[in-house]
């Protein structure tokens, strides 16, 4: 067995993310790029995680495309950049999606043998309201012994993970995330919120599923609650999220706060934010895939609360607040393995 080498098996392999996530490694490998947004790797030594070098991909995926074809039609990172990396990415087209548990059970089975593989994670990046589709996937992780990250708001029987470590649920990309920055920042200044109004414009394919008023609910609901539950009260929350398509990968949000100062007098903060949402959620699920394998190693099963920072509706915590849950990750990854 190859031990170093970890094996990435991703459940939506012709998405946004996972094209960009992909091409971003075969471009670092080539000092083509450099690994910012990423976390763990001031940790690639201590505690070990695995190299940019050390990670094999496949996956799974309805639309049958390789991944250059994906990336070109995405087009989140520039057609020059692909054309350094098009043999790599070319080379890598997924399976069909699984039918059953079993189904999907062999595919790890024979990923794993393929590649020589010791360890594999497998990340969850189903279009939003799959939730079908990815219950059978983190069962089929979970029955073969692969860690699992849950990056979409759906439903995957989380608790029926007894075997495995997995986190989860819904990546905390941009807006939510800066809003877990700024509500504790306020809050920390003895400041009242009496309202939060956000909207978001995004063009890309998420955009479309998520800003229908049915399969887009999940979605709003995670953006959403977290607000009441960091404050301790509930201030008029309103959150939207509209699907233009000229938009594509570049999302822009609003926000607007009212909140209140000294005597009670009110006070506005007005932000206006300019995303390429796939170039944030990528080096995220590189740093989930990352951590959720030492975890594995280290004996770990069930919902690890230590990864929290990067979800909207984590598991197994109700903390939300960005630097709280950022000390609850530095804490893990200081703490000797027992």
């Amino acid at each position: 067995m190859r031990t170093q080498q970890l094996g990435v098996f991703i459940a939506g392999l012709n998405g946004a993310v996972a094209s960009t996530l992909i091409a971003g490694v075969a471009l670092i490998r080539r000092r083509l790029a450099e690994p910012l947004g990423l976390l763990s790797e001031a940790y690639v030594c201590s505690p070990r995680v695995a190299r940019f070098g050390d990670l094999v991909f496949g996956g799974w995926d309805p639309l049958g495309e390789t991944v250059l074809q994906a990336a070109r039609r995405h087009a989140v990172i520039d057609g020059q950049r692909l054309a350094a990396v098009a043999r790599v990415l070319a080379g890598l087209k997924p399976l069909p999606a699984a039918r059953s548990q079993a189904a999907a059970v062999r595919d790890l089975e024979r990923f794993r043998r393929r590649h020589r593989l010791e360890r594999v994670v497998v990340l969850n990046l189903t279009p939003t309201a799959a939730h079908a589709a990815s219950k059978l996937y983190a069962a089929a992780a979970n029955r073969a012994g692969c860690g699992f990250v849950n990056f979409t708001p759906n439903q995957c029987n989380e608790s029926r993970l007894t075997a495995i470590p997995y986190a989860g649920r819904d990546g905390k990309t941009g807006q939510t995330w800066f809003k877990s920055v700024l509500a504790p920042a306020l809050q920390a200044r003895g400041l009242r919120i009496n309202g939060w109004y956000s909207t978001n414009l995004l063009g890309n394919e998420d955009g479309k599923i998520v800003g229908h008023p049915t399969t887009g609910k999940a979605k709003i609901r995670d953006k959403s609650k977290l607000l009441g539950e960091m404050l301790g009260y509930e201030p008029f929350h309103k959150v939207q999220i509209n699907y233009y398509p000229p938009r594509g990968d570049n999302k822009e949000s609003w926000d607007n706060i009212d909140f209140e100062g000294f005597l009670g007098l009110p006070m506005q903060i007005k932000v206006n934010q300019l995303y390429r949402d796939s170039v944030l959620a990528a080096p995220m699920c590189l740093d989930l895939v990352r951590f959720i394998d030492l975890a594995a190693r280290r004996g770990e099963t069930g919902a690890q609360a230590w990864l929290s920072y990067y979800f909207k509706s984590p598991y197994a915590t109700r903390t939300h607040a960005a630097d709280r849950q950022l000390g609850m990750l530095v804490d893990y990854l200081k703490t000797p393995p027992a």
